[in-house]
């Protein structure tokens, strides 16, 4: 059937176009699984964003990567799921609710019962929660939405509790008083994760403790003298012949006046500090461990707050940083103050609420992860799952070999509600998967507590790639095709969440279902900013994807994030780039414009008299496919973009289209039904090549390729090497002439010939092979060139006169100037320039040769000015070289 190209837009309005296919994509069922010619699945699951969210940068490389990804193995012929969800984000998305109602109400999570502040959330949640996922539309992610997953919704919830009521039957997980990353605003333990570590002007307080029964004074130094309070040992490295010799005696403790064991611990570094160290188990990590090895008292001095209670003596009451004043000038009066030194040190802030975390012992739930750590990192090792690029495995495997036990338990309100009952008749504790068990397992009573916290929220996402097809109920699993697609195919993403979610999914994964949770783990870069600096609200440096969708369209946009993206740690994102993309969407849509009116031609088979031009773009066309197809199995997307860029720019449009304009518009009728036949076939590929990375215009264009009985380009076969169509000896001599006649360009531009004016050429060879391919495509030369006549000769022929040359590898290219510029004139502004060269040569030639200059000057001053230096040497030469040349 014909098409009708008139209505084809001059211009390509990607707004429109976008909404038109995304809408029928979806809802046309494109997204769904189908099986495919290879019989295999292939499954990606997306890192759920949080409620809370809105499309940043980051998403938008997740989205691009991913989606790219499925659509390729779409295209190739597997069944394929991209599976799309939502995470309640505990922490993040219970702040969002307590300031809103700060706001609104002027109360606090205290003013309502736990039933009626979980009601809030919940409304929020429906109100503002998940608008990500319209922006993910607007992205193009190709998502089966009907898979989609919120971590808090009833079947998410079933999964946490039968994991956790599976781990604590084994004794895997208990309840212990450890310590915590404490957030004093959100009131509850917090992870590492969730602490950002900043820069402080601080000091080191210098503090005498004193030795019972003896007039030994101990100089002790720490960043926060508060805490002296909780003091309960005083500890000196055995090896430390300054102090050996107290092990076993008491200090007493300033102020409380406790008295204390003096303990030997290799912990304490003989060189650095006093050599004596105050040991506070209650408020130090390292402390902690060292209170555990000599089994030392644990005494808590804050509330929950973050004030002192009543260990705090006078300054109850007060935060540690009032306190700490107070305590100074007490310690001063007591003649136990030596000396305040400036320090500058790392202190934990939440990364939430924004106030210094306070390590405190809490009693918390923990998931004893030694055993499930170890597989995790055998499954790696034995190339079960494996990392790409490979570096990242040594992230992974840091913490997991050795690794802490995870503390699951958080003090909020909003989160999957640890399933563990205590029976208020005979104090028996026991977890359960029921929501509200009928009875005591022990005693039959019916009158039980639920533990009031809730699980960490990397609980639930260490369950997702399960949780999501399914599991644990086995008529779910079965509906979701949880056998076709798990373990799912490949995790795309950041390197910031490899411990904190890839480890804790490798970990619950191989312990629930036997298997690791996905084969292949791609960590993609982090988007920056344009001078690679992260982008934040206080840097006023953040790129809003939403904007650079409206602005450039969604191609363009996803075409940078994938031309960014290999196997490199950063993205620096510049909207300039993609304004360049823009015009690249642009150019693929002004070419299919240019070959419409002659497409109507096109047969649907290829000719098999092809002629060496068609050669040459087919074979090129067939390297760049295979090298797409390999660079995207391997997630090289910065490659497969690159070749792909390349093909269609360098060779398809500015030189196959450029060399087909004589044909198409000539009066051999054969020649023009062979060459549109070619030019459909390449623009066919060419849009099948660049599906997955730009979805939008390549829909759109092949409408107007495509044959009546074929479906929509996003269930097309993906474009293969064909041994059939490799032309190498085309493909050498079409690249020759390529080169001259860039070189005869070159010569043109660099000497400022008018584009209309035409020239005469002398090319000298000895390459027979392409004097006679010259020859033969000699009316595209001149075409190309603006020549209006080029002679070949041998290149033991006598070099022509009066002329500028260029030497390619094989062929001399001659330029002559003779009636077409003013020699004269052209020489003197040559020789004006090397006069001018020459002396900023000398000046930087006294900078070198200035032995005081090289000696004192910055590094990177005289790598800069010998970099000058070489360049002005370089342009001189070029400039003599020409002079000559036009004197000759």
């Amino acid at each position: 059937m014909t098409k009708n190209f008139d209505e084809l837009p001059k211009t390509y309005s990607s707004n429109d176009v976008e909404k038109k296919w995304y809408q029928k994509w979806e809802n046309e069922k494109y997204f769904t699984p189908k099986a495919g010619k290879t019989g295999e699945s292939f499954c990606v699951i997306m890192p759920p964003p949080n409620v809370t969210g809105i499309l940043h940068a980051g998403h938008a490389l997740d989205i691009t990567t991913q989606d790219a990804l499925i659509r390729f193995k779409r295209m190739k012929g597997y069944e394929t799921l991209f599976l799309p969800g939502m995470d309640h984000a505990g922490i993040a998305t219970q702040s969002k609710v307590e300031e809103l109602i700060w706001n609104e109400e002027k109360k606090t999570k205290h003013d309502y019962s736990r039933e009626d502040f979980l009601k809030k959330i919940w409304e929020w949640k429906e109100q503002y929660g998940g608008v990500i996922a319209n922006q993910q539309r607007v992205m193009g992610a190709s998502c089966d939405w009907d898979y989609s997953m919120f971590t808090m919704d009833p079947e998410a919830n079933e999964a946490v509790r039968r994991a956790f009521v599976t781990l604590y039957n084994e004794g895997l997980i208990y309840q212990s008083d450890y310590i915590v990353n404490w957030d004093p605003k959100l009131q509850s333990a917090i992870s590492d994760a969730e602490v950002d570590h900043k820069e402080v002007n601080g000091a080191f307080y210098h503090i005498l403790y004193s030795v019972k029964d003896s007039d030994i004074k101990l100089e002790v130094a720490t960043t926060r003298p508060e805490t002296l309070l909780g003091d309960t040992a005083v500890a000196v490295n055995p090896n430390d012949e300054r102090f050996a010799h107290l092990i076993g005696k008491k200090a007493i403790v300033p102020l409380c006046n406790r008295e204390v064991p003096i303990v030997g611990d290799e912990h304490v570094d003989i060189e650095k500090g006093t050599g004596c160290l105050k040991v506070t188990p209650g408020h130090d990590f390292n402390d902690f461990e060292i209170g555990k090895r000599h089994n030392l008292e644990i005494i808590n001095i804050l509330n929950l707050d973050g004030t002192l209670n009543e260990h705090g003596l006078e300054w109850q009451g007060l935060p540690c940083k009032k306190a700490r004043k107070g305590v100074i000038e007490k310690l001063k009066e007591l003649e136990l103050f030596v000396k305040e030194e400036k320090h500058v040190h790392q202190v934990g802030h939440g990364e939430r609420s924004g106030v210094v975390i306070e390590p405190m012992i809490s009693k918390q739930w923990f998931v004893n992860v030694h055993d499930m750590a170890a597989e995790a990192v055998a499954k790696v090792e034995d190339d079960t799952t494996r990392f790409y690029p490979k570096g990242w495995e040594n992230t992974y495997f840091a913490w997991l070999r050795e690794p802490k036990n995870w503390c699951v338990s958080r003090q909020l309100l909003w989160g999957h509600r640890i399933p563990v009952f205590t029976c208020n008749s005979c104090e028996n504790q026991w977890a359960d998967e029921a929501l509200e068990p009928e009875s005591c397992p022990k005693c039959s009573a019916k009158d039980y507590t639920q533990d009031p916290d809730v699980l960490d929220t990397w609980f639930s996402s260490g369950l997702w790639p399960m949780s999501t097809l399914g599991w644990p109920n086995e008529e779910r699993m079965k509906e979701r095709g949880f056998d076709k697609f798990y373990p799912t195919s490949v995790l795309i993403t950041g390197f910031d969440i490899i411990f904190f979610w890839v480890a804790r999914m490798m970990m619950m994964g191989t312990k629930f279902s036997n298997q690791v949770p996905f084969d292949k783990v791609y960590i993609h870069a982090i988007v920056r900013d344009k001078l690679g600096r992260k982008m934040s609200k206080s840097l006023g440096n953040g790129i809003d994807p939403l904007e650079m969708v409206e602005q450039y369209g969604a191609d363009a946009f996803r075409f940078t994030l994938a031309a960014g993206s290999g196997y490199n740690r950063a993205i620096n994102l510049d909207p300039e780039r993609i304004a360049g993309y823009r015009n690249f969407i642009n150019k693929i849509w002004n070419a299919f414009r240019f070959i419409s009116p002659f497409l109507d031609l096109a047969q649907k088979e290829l000719p098999s008299n092809l002629d060496d031009q068609e050669k040459w773009i087919l074979s090129e066309l067939n390297d760049a496919t295979k090298i797409v197809n390999e660079s995207l199995d391997s997630f090289r997307y910065d490659d497969a973009c690159s070749e792909v860029y390349s093909f269609v720019y360098d060779k398809f449009c500015s030189w196959f289209i450029e060399l087909s304009k004589n044909t198409l518009n000539g009066e051999d009728e054969i020649s023009k039904v062979q060459r549109a036949t070619v030019l459909k076939y390449c623009f066919r590929k060419i849009t099948a090549l660049l599906h997955p990375i730009t979805p939008f215009i390549t829909e759109e264009l092949w409408g107007y390729l495509k044959e009546d009985s074929e479906d929509l380009l996003i269930s097309a076969d993906y474009p293969e090497y064909d041994a059939a169509l490799n032309f190498p000896s085309e493909q050498v001599k079409m690249n020759k002439f390529i080169e001259v006649v860039s070189g005869i360009r070159f010569l043109r531009q660099s000497v400022n010939i008018k584009p209309k004016d035409e020239v005469e050429v002398v090319l000298l060879t000895d390459d027979k092979e392409a004097s006679s391919y010259f020859a033969d495509n000699m009316a595209g030369m001149q075409d190309l060139a603006r020549a209006k006549d080029v002679s070949i000769a041998a290149k033991t022929s006598e070099n022509p006169k009066k002329c500028i040359m260029k030497a390619t590898t094989h062929t001399d290219i001659f330029l002559k100037l003779d009636g077409v510029i003013d020699l004269d004139a052209q020489i003197k502004r040559l020789e004006k320039d090397f006069d001018k060269t020459q002396k900023e040569f000398d000046k930087i030639g006294k900078k070198l040769n200035n032995e005081k200059f090289m000696a004192n000057a910055p590094e990177e001053v005289v790598v800069e000015v010998k970099q000058k230096a070489s360049d002005f040497e370089e342009k001189l030469n070029s400039l003599k070289e020409q002079i000559e040349q036009f004197k000759s």
